[in-house]
């Protein structure tokens, strides 16, 4: 797959502790500055790959819970303004 305007964005997260708790790479096109557009898809992909089943069968659905509530928790703080730079939590 050839993408005309390829773009590359890296993350990561550290605890508060420092230690690296994800890493990753989210590569393709992009036509918004700083590649929102892209971390957009990248999300969504993610988001899409997720099995609420794989938190019941290990016994942890609460800890489904807290992310979809985090998710949501970021999601409005991001429409209220044009500016988000968002917290860790």
């Amino acid at each position: 797959m050839e993408i005309e305007n390829t773009q590359k964005v890296t993350f990561k997260l550290e605890n508060g502790k420092g230690k690296l708790e994800v890493k990753g790479e989210i590569i393709g096109e992009s036509r918004i500055p700083f590649f929102d557009d892209l971390k957009f898809k990248g999300v969504i992909t993610l988001l899409n790959s997720i099995d609420k089943q794989n938190f019941n069968e290990s016994g942890n659905p609460q800890l489904f819970d807290h992310f979809i509530r985090e998710i949501e928790e970021t999601i409005d703080e991001m429409k209220k303004y044009d500016q988000f730079q968002g917290k860790l939590s």
